[in-house]
């Protein structure tokens, strides 16, 4: 006996044609070379791995402007003869949802103070000074001036800290996208709980 039914919602996405059902359709997941290279952060003392899922990706994200996607409605619900459904944002199936749900994910994660990579844009970086009276890290500093002291064992005196949780005299945090799935690695938990903080206040103020 069931308890209850679960059903979802997905489009024919094979019955879209470029250009006119959509524009733009690409699966957002990092080089195989990235993939790799962070997986080796585990291994550096201090460093955390940290796996999340986006519940429901898809249908977070909205059509793109311009985007017009109609569609029959599902057996059993009935719109009366010669009528159809017109969707308003992403849902599964469609060939541009993952393009869509991308382009969302940079725009809240640029929000939230992560960058990201010009060289792989499913990765997104943040890294902050974590000696107080330091001013914020740029580009121009991690490449220079820090020389890679956020993955040594320099430690920073507890004093001294701007996070309490990180010992490294930077705190970072980096973040692969793979689809809708979402693999950080970090030094800071901090860093990461007001990331997630941001996130879901930004997401509940889109959605009012």
């Amino acid at each position: 006996m069931y308890e209850r039914h679960k059903a979802r919602l997905v489009a024919l996405g094979y019955q879209q044609g470029k250009g006119r059902d959509y524009f733009d359709s690409f699966a957002p997941t990092c080089s195989q070379t990235t993939i790799r290279l962070v997986l080796a952060l585990t291994a550096v003392p201090g460093w955390h791995s940290l796996d999340l899922d986006a519940v429901c990706a898809f249908i977070s994200s909205d059509l793109a402007e311009g985007e017009h996607v109609y569609m029959k409605a599902p057996p059993g619900y009935d719109i009366g003869v010669g009528n159809c459904l017109s969707t308003n944002n992403c849902i599964y199936g469609l060939v541009q949802a993952p393009c869509q749900f991308y382009l969302l994910c940079r725009e809240v994660y640029g929000r939230s103070g992560l960058q990201h990579l010009y060289t792989d844009e499913c990765v997104f970086v943040r890294y902050v000074s974590n000696i107080k009276g330091q001013p914020q890290l740029t580009n121009e500093d991690l490449l220079i001036q820090v020389n890679g002291k956020f993955l040594n064992m320099e430690f920073v005196p507890d004093k001294m800290r701007v996070y309490t949780s990180c010992s490294h005299p930077v705190a970072a945090m980096i973040l692969v996208v793979f689809v809708d799935n979402n693999s950080i690695r970090h030094n800071c938990g901090e860093l990461v709980q007001e990331f997630d903080k941001f996130v879901k206040m930004d997401r509940a103020i889109a959605c009012q």
